[in-house]
């Protein structure tokens, strides 16, 4: 009986070698390999954003501005510039709010480009539902203003028009922090130029020796060696020829289109608020005896005695032989009604042990 139910496990583990295993929540098996383009693993050298921030006023708001002195002075201010003297005294902020605004600039930004901003409350303030930004310079981290940010601010979901705990309860939104869609223009553009000086740099996503070997094969492959070389481990830097130096962006989307075929990650990635489990094909485990409330783990070359079968089941005893995958200690944990939580610490328990051969990520 035992000999046909670990048959029968066996085939089980076959048939879903590519599918989902469900152990009373989520767990997802990947490819050993794909096929992917070097844009889908990697990105250029210079295509990044920038941050931008800066102090401003929000006016407008029904009452729910904050009180703070920074909100007064900043009134003030504004109202010196526009030839107007009044006293702190005479200055009421409760219709408006001193507030940081944030932003990041595009790769290869121009003047005139919009961008999208995020603003938050400095003070108090109970709310920025209802409130215009007035224009607020942003600036980089060289201190130099890049963009000018104004107008309505959405705060999004909605806001209960009951008071006390029914208005708590009925609020799906966070009123101190709002956003304007393409609010700020840009004054000064980025100073970047593609391949300045003639060359231009591959990053990978992931900063892997062997990864970064095949993606120079694959450029070498194309355009013969000499083109492309490792500066280290996830970059790779190629030098753009001179038939394409008046147009290095048409080389880089080619360079870009080639395809590779690559391995999967070695990895188990762990949800533990949602029992998610993901795991990589080629996961192993070594032999290792884990017992975990009332279940027993045995992995093992022979699982009791030379003559046992791979996965051997019994009461709450799980026998794996080893070395194994990870879908064959699923699938036997599966036949013993193990929960989401008990193969989390599981996973847990035999990374601790050294025998999991692969990167365990909890989320």
């Amino acid at each position: 009986m035992e000999a046909k139910r670990s048959g029968i496990l066996r085939i089980f583990t076959s048939i879903c070698a590519a599918a989902f295993l469900m152990v009373s929540g989520t767990f997802t098996e990947a490819y050993a390999q794909a096929q992917v383009r070097i844009k889908d693993i990697s990105r250029l050298s210079g295509n990044r954003e920038y941050q931008v921030i800066g102090y401003g006023l929000v006016t407008g708001l029904d009452g729910t501005g904050d009180k703070s002195p920074m909100s007064i002075e900043m009134i003030r201010g504004m109202l010196q510039n526009m030839g107007m003297e009044l006293t702190s005294q005479q200055i009421l902020t409760k219709n408006s709010a001193a507030v940081i605004v944030t932003g990041m600039l595009p790769s290869y930004g121009r003047p005139g480009e919009p961008l999208d901003i995020t603003i938050s409350s400095l003070g108090d303030a109970k709310s920025l539902q209802g409130g215009v930004l007035l224009p607020t310079l942003l600036k980089g981290g060289d201190g130099q203003v890049y963009a000018v940010a104004q107008g309505q601010i959405s705060i999004g979901g909605f806001e209960s028009a009951q008071g006390g705990a029914a208005a708590r309860s009925g609020q799906k939104n966070h009123l101190t922090v709002g956003f304007i869609p393409k609010g700020a223009l840009m004054e000064r553009g980025v100073d970047d130029r593609f391949a300045r000086s003639g060359k231009f740099s591959i990053l990978l996503q992931e900063k892997d020796s062997v990864l970064t070997r095949k993606v120079k094969e694959v450029v070498d492959r194309r355009y013969g060696p000499g083109w492309a070389s490792i500066t280290n481990p996830g970059q790779i830097e190629i030098r753009v020829p001179s038939s394409m130096s008046d147009d290095p962006v048409s080389f880089a989307a080619n360079i870009e289109n080639l395809t590779l075929t690559i391995d999967e990650p070695n990895r188990v990635v762990i949800n533990e608020r949602t029992g998610t489990v993901i795991v990589g094909n080629n996961v192993r485990i070594s032999r290792v005896v884990i017992s975990h409330n009332g279940i027993k783990i045995a992995v093992d070359d022979q699982a009791q005695g030379g003559n046992a079968p791979r996965n051997q089941t019994q009461a709450s005893m799980v026998a794996v032989q080893g070395e194994t995958t990870v879908d064959d200690l699923v699938v036997a944990l599966n036949a013993v009604g193990a929960t989401p939580k008990d193969l989390i610490a599981i996973f847990q328990a035999i990374n601790a042990a050294g025998a999991l051969h692969g990167e365990l990520k909890i989320m």
